[in-house]
Order: structure tokens, then sequence, then C-alpha cells
């Protein structure tokens, strides 16, 4: 980037991964970052100013107020953002911007008006998120341990229940629910300042569905999909883990399903190394499934088999690049990808394992360790 050259973002850090990334700082309300050749700035109103001061990672933290002032003195009406942009552009001596492609287009057209070159990059907006540093790394670490607590009280829920005689299962002289270990989960995780959204907590018929987040009661015998997600309020990064687990005796079928998707898991994570493509790891996880006698095909217009992709990485956002799917995307030192086969069949119902893995110097490490247990 040349020094006539600067990222411009406008937005709020609570709803724009890039802007938090940027200034490691959540702020609900929109705000200006410049990221020049020399230096990143935030410039902030009144309200987050001292507060962006203490905790933004940025180099400077500049006034919105100041800015406004020289906007409405040299434009002598009630100024936009368009023309805040304006007087700091010209104050960095910056000729174009680059923007990410959700830049607000008003916002976008306005600065063109001042004879600015705006420039929209496509994700990745910035490249260094896709490799975690040190600090990141942790944050991840500790957003995992938390998660893996709130699965784990889920799990010791099943474990815990008792089968009762039409096979449903009871904790505490009540129905155990997929509601019942979802609110526990969350209250769990709120404990830990994380919160977390579409929790699965999915059984029987249900587990077909990757994505069902689950209902009613659970019942002996059957796949119980748990899946969570959270995001640490605390540091902004994410965890993504799943355990598929069963109160009883699995059927001989689902055995075989469990046993393949496990196998499927740990060949496709000896295959994360630098350089390799993302797609070839899909495509190997793919085979391995369907050499076991496991086929991907459609009934009833429902796809059955392995039909999601094998992984993703994770950080500020809990999807992110690089993914190991379909397109062409490669693997680097400092990745946390998730590792995810699946098997989902109609009648049979659905397995998947999770885990979050860090490809390192030294090969890939596990940074979630939750036992891989089918029957309780």
């Amino acid at each position: 980037m040349d020094a006539r050259t600067a990222i411009l973002l406008v937005e709020a850090s609570e709803n724009s991964a890039n802007m938090y990334y940027a200034t490691q700082f959540f702020a609900p309300d929109a705000f200006i970052y410049l990221e020049t050749a020399d230096e990143r700035v935030v410039v902030i109103g009144n309200l987050e100013f001292e507060r962006a001061r203490a905790t933004a990672k940025v180099d400077r933290v500049l006034p919105l107020v100041q800015y406004w002032k020289m906007a409405q003195e040299k434009y002598s009406k009630m100024p936009g953002t368009e023309e805040v942009v304006d007087i700091l552009l010209r104050e960095f001596g910056i000729d174009k911007v680059i923007v990410p492609p959700d830049f607000n287009i008003k916002f976008a057209d306005g600065i063109r008006g001042y004879d600015y070159q705006v420039e929209v990059k496509l994700e990745p907006f910035f490249e260094r998120r896709q490799t975690k540093n040190e600090d990141e790394i942790g944050k991840i670490v500790d957003t995992v341990k938390h998660t893996e607590l709130a699965i784990e009280t889920g799990i010791d829920m099943v474990r815990s229940a008792k089968i009762i005689a039409d096979g449903t299962l009871e904790l505490d002289g009540k129905p155990l629910t997929s509601e019942m270990i979802r609110r526990t989960m969350h209250g769990i995780l709120a404990e830990a300042d994380c919160f977390a959204t579409h929790t699965v907590v999915s059984s029987g018929g249900q587990t077909a569905l990757p994505h069902e987040e689950g209902t009613g009661v659970l019942h002996e015998n059957q796949p119980i999909i748990i899946d969570c997600s959270p995001r640490s309020r605390k540091n902004g990064y994410y965890a993504d883990i799943t355990r598929t687990v069963l109160r009883g005796t699995a059927p001989i079928s689902l055995r075989r399903q469990y046993e393949a998707v496990l196998a499927a898991q740990q060949h496709g994570i000896e295959m994360l190394k630098p350089g390799v493509n993302g797609k070839d790891i899909h495509a190997a996880v793919a085979q391995f499934l369907s050499d076991k006698g496991f086929k991907t095909h459609v009934v009833e217009g429902k796809p059955q088999g392995f039909f999601h992709a094998t992984g993703h990485s994770i950080g500020v956002e809990a999807h992110e690049r690089p993914r190991l799917a379909l397109r062409d995307e490669f693997i680097e030192i400092g990745n946390v990808v998730t590792i995810e086969p699946g098997l989902y069949y109609m009648g049979v119902g659905g397995i998947r394992i999770e885990d979050d893995i860090h490809v390192t110097d030294d090969g890939p490490v596990s940074l979630s360790t939750i036992d891989k247990t089918l029957e309780l």
C-alpha cells in the first residue's frame, strides 16, 4: 500500500468482523477506521472516545467532534460521514481508499464525489486474519475451554438421565428435552461471558438434518448431536465443536456410521499441512466415507450421506477462510480450522464430530479435547 492509499472502514465493530479485527474494540455504533502505510487510527464520538483510547489496538484515537466541526466550517452545512471523511483524508494526504464489499454505497458514492478513488476489495479483506498469531490462539483456546465445559455438561445430562418405560429420558423427575440441555449450556456460556446462537441439540430423526437445532424429549438408543459455536464477549473470538452421543445401545448401522465419521475426521486432520489445498482435503474425506460404503445421494429430494463442507477456519467469525470445501483455498501455518465430517440418513439419523485444529510447524494440534464416545 503506497503513501497516498489507505484502508477505510465505517461500521459498528459489534456488527463487522473486519472492524473488530482491525481495532480489537467492541462498539455498538459506527465509527471510522483508517489504516495508512504508516499508522492505524480510529475516529470516534465523545461517548466512546475515552474507552477507545484505553482499549482499541490502534496507533491513535482521534475525536470525531474535531473533524465534524472542521467539515461544518468548510461546507457551511450540517456535515455527514462523507464530509468528515473528506477532511480526514485530506489531512492524511490520501487520494485512494480501499473498502470491503459490504461498504455502504451512499458513503462510497459520497467519497467519490469529493474526487477520491474508491476500490472495493473482496474477502478476505484482511488476508492476515487467516493466520492467527499467539495472542489470537490464546483467545480461541479460552473460548474453546468454555465451549467444552458447556458441551460436557450437556453430555453429562444425557449420561445421568434415567431411561423410563416408554424409552424416553428423564432427569430429576422431568422429561429431558433438547430445549433443557440448550438452556443449561447457554447459561454456562453466559457465566463465562460467551454467547451462542443456533446451538444444536437434536435427536433421533432430527439429526438427519445437519443444522436442525432440535426440539422435544430425548429417547434411548437414538443419536443426539450437540453442536455449539459461541463467541466470547471478552475477546471476540469463536470456537466451534460438535459431539454425537447416545444414551443406551447404538444400532449396528449407527455404530458403523459413527466409526466411519470418526476415522474420516482423523484422516482429514492428518492431511492438514502448509500448502495443502482445502479442496483436496474435502475430496479425500468424501472419498474415504464413500470407500467405507457410505453413499452420498438424494432420496425424495433430500440429500443423504456426506453433503456439506469438511471444515472452515474460525476467528472473529464462526466461518472464516480458508474453507475445506469445493474451492481452491490453501492451508497455512497459523490457520485454525474445524474438521467436521458427518453422515446423515433418513431412518437412521445423523452423526457429526467436529474439533478445532491449529496448524503449526510441528503439525496439526487439536485445541478441543472432549472425549469422543458414542454410547453413554
